[in-house]
Parts: structure tokens; sequence; C-alpha cells
């Protein structure tokens, strides 16, 4: 996926999470619970196929994720709240992966990186501020207020830099040739 698709993915999902968190956190986050089960019930049912059918050095890393993966739900069985901690912990990363990501697009395009950088977080302070001022309803499930909030920042910086983003020309691949027996690029 080249930077600029990859951009607007990322920034429209940003968005559509963000603009959820805020307006309804009640079923979005029922949403993510459910999700959160399946995930953990497809990750149980293939660590287990896997140790099952690996060989014997991979068929203990297969049932120690298979034992992870049980421990993770009893424990968010005992502990209500330790899906949220576990989605917020997952969000934070795949936010910090969207964000290093970002900067380095930035860092690459010299003209850009002060916008990214220090624009979304201004941004997203301050839409923050405003909302707990004048929505105070917000502060019902403040974690997921402040991560719609500065999810749907990031989605919207993430989504313009996908659009400033000038298309990138195609790379060509080696074609093998069984005459010379080495690599060669097309010439066209």
């Amino acid at each position: 996926m080249d930077a600029k698709l990859s951009c607007l993915v990322k920034g429209l999902i940003g968005v559509i999470f963000g603009f959820l968190a805020i307006m309804i956190p009640g079923p979005t986050l029922a949403t993510f619970s459910a999700l959160f089960w399946v995930l953990i019930g497809l990750g149980l049912i293939i660590c287990v196929f896997l140790a099952i059918t690996s060989h014997s050095e991979g068929s203990l890393f297969w049932f120690l994720a298979a034992t992870a993966f049980v421990i993770i739900g009893l424990l968010s069985l005992i502990f209500r709240e330790f899906i949220t901690i576990i989605f917020i912990v997952a969000i934070a990363a795949l936010a910090f992966y969207s964000g290093l990501s970002g900067i380095t697009l930035a860092l690459s395009r010299p003209k850009s990186k002060y916008y990214l950088i220090g624009g979304t977080f201004v941004i997203a302070v301050i839409l923050l501020v405003l909302l707990i001022k004048y929505i105070p309803v917000t502060l019902d499930n403040p974690i997921l207020t402040i991560l719609g909030v500065f999810s749907l920042v990031f989605g919207f910086f993430s989504i313009l830099m996908g659009l400033y983003i000038k298309q990138e020309p195609p790379v060509q691949a080696p074609v093998y040739s069984a005459k010379t027996n080495i690599f060669q690029k097309e010439k066209e």
C-alpha cells in the first residue's frame, strides 16, 4: 500500500472511530466488547490449531499463546474494566504506530512536519477542552472521549496528509532471464 492510500485509510478509520466514541460511547464500547470476545475466541482456536499441527519446536510457542488468550479472557470475566484497558492499550499502540509513520512521512516532507506534529496535539487539546466545557455529557466515559477526540483529530490530519501526498510512480520489478541467469529490468 502506498503512503497516500495508507494515510487516507488510517484517517478515515480514525475519523469514524472518533465520531462514534464521542457521540455514542456506550454502544461503541459494547461493540468493542463483543469484538473483543470474537477476537479472543478466534485467537484461541487458531493458536490451538497451530499448536497441534506445528512441529515440536513451534508447538510450545503456540500453546503458550493459547494460554495467554485464556488468561486474558478469564481476567476480562473477573475484571469488567479489563476489556477497556486492553482496548485502550491496543488503540494507543495503533495510534503510536500511525503517529510514528505520520511523523516519519512528515519529516521526509519538510514543509508539512511543523503542521502535522504541532497542529494535531494543539487542535486535539482545544477540541477536548471545548467538548468538556460545552458538552459535559461527554464526561460520562472520559477515557473513551479522550481517545475519540485524539482519534478524530489525528484522522483528519491523516486524511489531509494523504490528500497532500503526490502519487508515487510504480517501481518496476526485476525480471528473471533464463539466458543470462541474472536479474534484469525490462526495457520499455
